[in-house]
């Protein structure tokens, strides 16, 4: 009978134990939210074509200034024009970064005296901060095209060789959100 008490004080201890621990209650609760997210617009424009949409673009027309050797709005040895890039980042909601570049224009028209690069003060790089507002983010960057003149045999002979040509500006226009900003 003393294994049976013993047994029975321990099977009274563990039932008190265990209904001490489930008699307290603590408080819990739990729940789910949701927060709305809203993205910040890309928009980005070479003049009129909005390149987030197309891949493509047309630049306007290269001003040849006043006094110029080509006649009838063409290009000659010894001329030099502008034209602009005009960017316009208006209602993009973050700062861009932007960088224009060439293709190889010396040699897609097999003439290394032709050149395009920025024009004095300007440059192929930058950053336009946000700003709100319509043409608020709008920025113009003018290129210089140049044609040099050499007086030497086989240059005269590749400029003869592109007289008269319809001749391809290739101008790659990069815009990306600004990381620094």
């Amino acid at each position: 009978m003393k294994g049976n008490k013993k047994l029975l004080v321990v099977a009274v201890l563990l039932l008190l134990i265990t209904v001490s621990f489930t008699t307290y209650a603590i408080y819990k609760s739990s729940a789910t939210g949701e927060s709305t997210i809203n993205t910040a617009a890309w928009v980005v424009k070479v003049g009129d074509t909005d390149i987030v949409a197309n891949n493509t673009f047309t630049i306007d027309s290269i001003d040849w200034g006043t006094s110029t050797v080509g006649k009838n709005n063409k290009i000659a040895p010894g001329d030099t024009g502008t034209v602009n890039i005009v960017l316009d980042a208006s209602g993009s909601e973050v700062d861009v970064a932007y960088e224009i570049s060439f293709g190889d224009f010396a040699t897609t028209v097999n003439n290394t005296k032709l050149t395009a690069k920025a024009a004095s003060g300007s440059s192929l790089t930058g950053t336009i901060p946000y700003a709100a507002g319509t043409d608020a983010m709008k920025v113009t960057i003018p290129l210089e095209v140049k044609w040099e003149a050499v007086d030497e045999d086989t240059q005269n002979a590749t400029d003869i060789d592109t007289a008269a040509k319809s001749l391809t500006l290739p101008v790659t226009v990069m815009a990306r959100q600004n990381p620094g900003a």
